[in-house]
């Protein structure tokens, strides 16, 4: 009735105890990996959060000092950097305004409101701070301060940038 098993004396299998311990050992190591996969989808998540801030941060800044550059900056002198948002006459475009509606940032052209920035940061403070605006000697500079978040807010990520741009009118240039 035997003859089929083979077994033969000293050749046990494992035992219980070594069962357990062998459990217990696997079972730890699966959640140390699991919790550092975790913690590596966790930073991976922050990492696309901070790229999508600095990308529209970036774009929206280039993009508004880029017509500060070449426009009279209309907005009145504020050293303490409460204007909400920023007026200038553009030589092309005419009258321009930049401000945020609702965590994005808008321009203002010839009546119309667009944005320049998209739904996935929220910029959740933009002041200019404007210099030198109604001096005819000093060129005026405009300092443009923001915050921006992720707009999701899962990532917790918040930066705050600030540049200065002088603007030169480029009439007053081609006309003398």
């Amino acid at each position: 009735m035997f003859k089929y098993l083979n077994i033969k004396s000293g050749q046990a299998g494992f035992g219980v105890v070594e069962l357990l311990v062998a459990t217990f050992v696997f079972s730890m190591i699966t959640i140390i990996v699991a919790t550092n996969f975790v913690d590596i989808l966790n930073l991976q998540r922050r990492g696309f959060g901070a790229q999508k801030i600095q990308e529209e941060a970036l774009f929206a800044i280039e993009t508004m000092a880029r017509e500060i550059r070449v426009s009279q900056v209309q907005s009145p002198d504020d050293l303490n950097c409460t204007l909400t948002s920023l007026i200038i006459d553009h030589p092309i475009n005419g009258p321009t305004t930049y401000s945020v509606i609702g965590g994005v940032i808008s321009k203002t052209v010839g009546g119309s409101t667009f944005p320049i920035t998209s739904t996935k940061v929220n910029f959740s403070r933009l002041n200019f701070c404007v210099r030198g605006a109604g001096i005819d000697d000093e060129q005026p500079r405009v300092t443009i301060v923001a915050s921006v978040k992720t707009a999701s807010g899962q990532e917790g990520l918040q930066f705050d940038i600030q540049t200065t741009i002088s603007s030169r009118d480029l009439r007053e240039e081609f006309l003398n």
